[in-house]
């Protein structure tokens, strides 16, 4: 084999094993739902806006899937809060006005809540 086409397919060996490798990790984050009344509940919406459908619901103190992923739709600055932290720390990001994060349902559906609802684990 010719050293150049040896060359081209080290290459293309490497191009492909760095696409493999995922750039945010795929685990979700565990959460709970906080700072709501008893009676009431937090509304999972399609997309991080008050206007948005709403897809679920969930009440105080159950658990919640989340990406890590939130959206201060203000700003548009997004944000991870599975990069390290505390729990406190990561919720004092979350808590800020305008701050919505990416949920997953029961149903498995990704949908967006207000992040000071949502307690990190």
């Amino acid at each position: 084999m010719k050293p150049s086409v040896r060359i081209i397919l080290a290459l293309a060996a490497a191009a492909v094993s760095l696409q493999s490798t995922p750039a945010w990790s795929s685990a979700f984050t565990a959460g709970s739902i906080t700072a709501i009344a008893p009676d009431d509940a937090l509304n999972i919406r399609k997309w991080p806006s008050a206007q948005s459908q709403i897809i679920d619901a969930y009440e105080l103190n159950r658990p919640v899937s989340m990406t890590g992923r939130c959206k201060n739709i203000i700003t548009n600055v997004s944000f991870r809060i599975d990069e390290g932290g505390s729990a406190g720390w990561n919720y004092s990001r979350m808590k800020k006005a305008h701050v919505w994060c990416q949920v997953m349902t029961d149903d498995a559906e990704l949908g967006w809540a207000r992040g000071k609802y949502i307690w990190p684990e």
